[in-house]
């Protein structure tokens, strides 16, 4: 599922995992303390860390979006949060969940708004495995990249990346 430490890209990509990135109010809009915005003078956006929950995200964002040396394309880096998978469903239900990550003609198409990620080590929190949770996007502006760009812990393989992309658009597109 994801690709091994030395093959992982040092640019943003979509699907890339980060750890400790603040919530920024996509799950508790109390818990979000922006700094000064963009700051006088400058075209640098800041915010604190403080009273936002740290935790790890999904990048959402098309690769060649988010791609830093297409400054036209690049203003804002969309990201969703990681959740316990064993807290967003019935037992009953994982193993369907873990497999609504395929899709095909022949297959159901069930739990469209998660997206399956198997437990690594690199996110220690998840020991039973995680999923992203596409009905909690939010962005981040483009001055952001190299903050979000430190946290990168994990790069999902391209076939799982089109997969995941596969999973998104018929999250938004669903009818």
């Amino acid at each position: 599922m994801y690709l091994p430490t030395s093959e992982i890209e040092t640019a943003l990509r979509q699907g890339d995992i980060l750890s400790g990135v603040p919530s920024l109010g996509a799950l508790d809009m109390n818990k979000i303390i922006i700094g000064q915005g963009i700051k006088p003078g400058t075209d640098r956006w800041s915010f604190t860390e403080e009273g936002s929950a740290l935790i790890p995200m999904m990048v959402l964002s098309h690769s060649c979006e988010i791609d830093k040396e297409n400054d036209i394309k690049l203003t804002s880096i969309i990201l969703a949060p990681l959740r316990d998978i064993n807290k967003i469903t019935h037992p009953d239900m994982l193993e369907q969940l873990k497999q609504s990550n395929l899709i095909s003609e022949e297959t159901e198409r069930t739990f469209l708004k998660y997206f399956y990620l198997e437990a690594n080590e690199q996110m220690p929190d998840f020991t039973g495995g995680a999923v992203v949770d596409f009905s909690k996007c939010f962005s981040m502006r483009k001055t952001a990249y190299d903050y979000l760009r430190d946290r990168k812990i994990l790069q999902l393989q391209p076939a799982i990346a089109n997969q995941m992309a596969l999973k998104l658009s018929l999250y938004f597109y669903r009818t």
